[in-house]
Formats: structure tokens, C-alpha cells, sequence
């Protein structure tokens, strides 16, 4: 582990960065309110088993 501590800690700082960008760009889809859109999108085009496994409870 302390051959790797350099490249795991670039992955961390990597993955931290990369992290806050998607919780950025899922918020301005709530806020924007497209998060709707897509949703409405990606249950059309779902098969039916899993639209009813997921409203099930």
C-alpha cells in the first residue's frame, strides 16, 4: 500500500472532483426541473416487470 499511496491519492482527489461535478449537474436537473423529463423518458422506455417491481412497495 505504500508503493501505491501516490496513485490511490490522485484516484481519491480524482474521484472527489469527479463526485462534486455529478451532485452540480443533478442539481441543476432538480432545480431546472428536467429530472422530470428524463424519468419520464427512461419509464417509457423500461419493460414493464421493472416499472412494476419498482412501484410494487
Amino acid at each position: 500500500m505504500a508503493k501505491m499511496r501516490g496513485k490511490l491519492m490522485l484516484a481519491g482527489k480524482t474521484g472527489k472532483i469527479a463526485m462534486g461535478a455529478i451532485m452540480v449537474a443533478i442539481a441543476v436537473l432538480i432545480l431546472s426541473g428536467a429530472d422530470k423529463t428524463i424519468e419520464a423518458r427512461l419509464v417509457s422506455h423500461s419493460p414493464a416487470w421493472l416499472t412494476a417491481l419498482t412501484t410494487r412497495f
